[in-house]
């Protein structure tokens, strides 16, 4: 598979007055194109370091960052702000959402930061299209005020892939929910990244997290240690969201899969997953 992300002998320290911290020591990571990679460990192990060293937020004091083809590492400031733009979808533990403006506002304006220079109309529907898929469409003229945590962080997620990323950068999207919120939107993240063609690559200790996820880094006292890759144990769950992806774009009545609701092919198993992708095939 192409690599997307290659960090080399990348370290970090950060000097507290007389004394240096050592968050990130030699680590070497590898993400392939449209993986789904959990940087997984406990709060204070360096995930948010390691998450703004890809987004060149900071700086290594030793390694290379290859990120998209372009050694972030080497490159002047305003180069990585745009680098940010045209490939990059952030999505911060704090949701940085502008209170004085509607989701919907706030996610043009982001649009415009990132030159967004298409047709009004185009930006309303891919705007709808976001909102829609998140399951926050009736929420586009609500203010932040008035949506709840888990509506918050999926308006993020929607802004961060209002500019087509290559890469969606999570940073514990979990962390301030409840459980029933945390698996909403970690069902939402499974099913952007089984429908789409983008890299998810998400920091959190949340378990439900690491039962999604394809590949697994464990950061703690041993450094960054690649953990498991369960590619094939998702293998059905990514045809069920790309049958369900096929459903919206296809014409009404033209497909075998016609027949099935969203839950429907959800709940099937292997052997009726099969006989569905014979019925494409053919």
């Amino acid at each position: 598979m192409e690599q997307i992300v290659r960090l080399t002998n990348v370290s970090k320290k950060f000097q507290l007055f007389w004394e240096e911290l050592v968050i990130l020591k030699e680590v070497n990571l590898e993400v392939d194109r449209n993986e789904l990679v959990l940087l997984y460990g406990p709060s204070g192990s360096g995930k948010t370091t390691l998450l703004n060293l890809l987004t060149g937020l900071l700086h290594p004091n030793e390694g290379k960052i290859e990120v998209a083809g372009l050694y972030i590492d080497l490159i002047e400031d305003r180069e990585k702000a745009d680098f940010r733009s045209n490939y990059l979808g952030i999505v911060f533990q704090e949701n940085n959402l502008v209170s004085t403006l509607t989701v919907k506002e706030n996610i043009i304006l982001f649009q415009e930061l990132c030159g967004f220079d298409g047709e009004e109309e185009e930006r309303e529907k891919k705007i709808d299209k976001l909102l829609k898929r998140l399951k926050i469409d009736n929420r586009k003229d609500s203010f932040p005020a008035q949506l709840s945590g888990g509506e918050k962080k999926r308006v993020a997620i929607a802004r961060a892939l209002s500019n087509d990323p290559y890469i969606l950068i999570l940073d514990e999207p979990t962390g301030n929910l409840d459980r029933e919120s945390a698996d909403v939107l970690c069902d939402l993240i499974n099913e952007i990244f089984t429908t789409t063609d983008i890299t998810v690559i998400v920091s959190s200790h949340d378990q439900k997290m690491k039962e999604i996820a394809s590949t697994i880094y464990k950061i703690g006292s041993q450094g960054v240690v690649l953990e498991e890759e369960h590619l094939e144990r998702r293998k059905k769950d990514d045809i069920k969201y790309r049958i369900i992806s096929s459903m919206e774009t296809q014409e009404e009545g033209t497909g075998p899969d016609d027949d099935y609701t969203e839950q429907e092919i959800m709940n099937m198993t292997e052997e009726e997953i099969d006989f569905i992708e014979e019925e494409q095939e053919n």
